[in-house]
């Protein structure tokens, strides 16, 4: 009867122990190829004044706000950037034509996006895919207006 004991507690815990793994596996595989896909999803907030400069861009020259905006960066290097009303709001509008993103890995990283087109109310929309490094730690996405690389009127987080 000891023996029986012995051997079903073993049987248990191997079950368990599988069990176990096989879910962590599958809670942290992308259905495509088995690795993280979402390296960043994350808010968009717009600039102010009184912001810091952010891995070498500065902030624009007037405040902005946004109603919604969000930016999702993959493992593979594909972007996706939403923005519905990036405005400057003493001006109520956006002023500007064209859109870039700048995507930040490593705290110094940078690959900016071609421009994308950027309505009046301020809507734009970026798919593209960029270039990583091997390693893209502590990633973030900052939006340029007419793909001034120097400048942000919009950045991940809150």
């Amino acid at each position: 009867m000891h023996a029986i004991s012995r051997t079903a507690a073993f049987l248990a815990g191997a079950v368990i122990g599988v069990s176990a793994l096989a879910a962590t596996s599958s809670a942290s595989a992308d259905s495509g190829g088995g690795q993280r896909s979402d390296l960043l999803r994350a808010p968009l907030q717009g600039s102010q004044l009184a912001d810091p400069p952010l891995f070498g861009l500065v902030r624009g020259g007037a405040p902005w706000v946004i109603s919604e905006g969000t930016a999702r960066l993959r493992a593979d290097g594909r972007l996706s950037v939403e923005v519905q009303g990036l405005i400057i709001p003493a001006r109520g509008n956006n002023p500007l034509a064209t859109l870039s993103a700048t995507v930040v890995c490593n705290g110094r990283d940078l690959r900016m996006t071609a421009a994308v087109p950027f309505s009046a109310t301020g809507a734009a929309q970026i798919e593209t895919r960029v270039d990583l490094p091997a390693r893209c730690l502590a990633p973030a996405v900052l939006l340029n207006p007419l793909s001034n690389a120097g400048t942000y009127i919009a950045a991940t987080g809150r």
